[in-house]
Parts: structure tokens; sequence; C-alpha cells
């Protein structure tokens, strides 16, 4: 999974978290909502460079995996990884760049609405307001689609339970950007999320039926990951 283009994928504890992210998705992955017996599509949302979609593409032949990534480098990436795999007519794997808060024309096109999987995959903590991203999302899902997110696990409270608590009471408490965590790198995260964080946020993106499922193994990482703990992959019906 490395690549010649980001220093950061050559980091151990990178590829180890990308590989634990794979291995858990495989072993999931009748669960996921992805139809191994028909053609399916999935949207692969701030994709990166593959790590979701290429560790599915074998497991689900019928299916295609369309990626959206703010970042060029990334997408590109993620195209390589596409010919890596398939070929040089990666049509089951491809990936464009945008921005679902800023799209391009292109993103108002059939081929990139109505799927029937969106898989959002570490890139919902650097969100300012995930639960606003998650509705986006849902949006672009067909009825009674899936809807799925792999982020760290958060296993104690933080400063933005307030908002959870404030949900499940059926008020609607957006996320305030103020509470982010800044990393020694500069950027501005949330502190993972607890499975209370991602059953409230899910359900007020217009999801139903949502299940979370814990990775056992823990995150392997720099002290400043310490906290996070796990991983966990968390789905939900689209409506």
């Amino acid at each position: 999974m490395s690549s010649p283009y980001c220093p950061l994928y050559q980091e151990p504890w990178v590829r180890r978290l990308l590989q634990q992210i794979q291995n858990f998705l495989q072993v999931n992955s009748d669960w996921l909502g992805i139809d191994p017996s028909r053609p399916q599509r999935v949207l692969d949302y701030a994709c990166g460079n593959g790590t979701i979609s290429s560790a599915l593409l074998t497991t689900f032949p019928n299916a295609t995996f369309q990626g959206i990534d703010i970042s060029t480098s990334q997408v590109r990436r993620f195209n390589d990884e596409a010919t890596k795999l398939l070929g040089e007519s990666p049509d089951r794997m491809f990936a464009i760049q945008g921005d679902l808060y800023n799209p391009h024309p292109v993103l108002n096109e059939v081929l990139w609405s109505e799927f029937d999987v969106c898989l959002i995959s570490f890139a919902l903590h650097h969100t300012r307001d995930p639960v606003d991203i998650l509705t986006r999302l849902q949006q672009r899902v067909r009825t009674r689609g899936t809807v799925v997110v792999v982020d760290f696990l958060r296993q104690h409270s933080g400063a933005h339970d307030s908002h959870t608590a404030e949900q499940q009471e059926g008020r609607d408490q957006k996320y305030d950007a103020a509470d982010m965590v800044k990393l020694p790198q500069g950027m501005k995260i949330w502190p993972g999320f607890t499975v209370q964080d991602i059953h409230a946020d899910m359900t007020s993106a217009g999801c139903v039926d949502v299940d979370v499922r814990e990775c056992p193994e823990p995150v392997d990482g720099p002290e400043e990951i310490q906290g996070y703990g796990r991983i966990f992959i968390a789905k939900a019906t689209a409506t």
C-alpha cells in the first residue's frame, strides 16, 4: 500500500494501520451490505490511496468501486492502485477529484448518485460537521442502500459527548468545531467516536438500523493516537 507520492504511506505504523483496516473489512465483508451475487456500485468517499476499495475488489467481483477525494494527488494514488490491480482498463475501480461541499457539475451526473453502498474510511474525524457529511453521503445512496463508516473508536467521554446526549433527547445539536483537537502536525480532528456518537450521528443523518462492530486488535501507532485504542466499522440503511 506504499506510494512514491507521499512519505506518510512509508511510515511503518501507517502501513500497519492500513493492513489492519483491510483485514478488518475482509473479515466482515459479508456484513457490509454489498451483494456479491449481482452488480453493485460502491462510492468510496475521501478514498485516499484506495485502501478500502482494493481490500474489497476481489471479494466482490461484480462490484464497481468509484472513489472521490478532494486531493488530486490522492486520486492519482487511487487510480495507480487500480491500474496495478486491474491493468490498463480499471473499469471496476476509478476515482475523480471532488468535494461534496463544493461539487463539480460532474457529481450531478447519474454516475455519481444512487449508489448501492457508500463507504467513508478514516475521514469522518477530519470533517467539521460529521452529521452534515453523513447526510450528504446518505443522499448519494439509493433507498435501502447502505452507508458504511470506518474510523477510530473512542472509549472515553470527551468534549462532544454533550452533542450525543442532546441528539438522543431529540434536539438538533450540531458539532462545534472549537472542540476539535489540534495535532502536532497542525491539523484538527475529532478524537474518534464512541459507539453512542456514531449511532446518534448516523441516525441524525437520516439513516436507520445502525449497527457497529469493533476491531478486537488495538491500534499500534505513535503516542498522539494512542488514546483512540481501536477502530470500528458502522453500517446503516439509507432512507
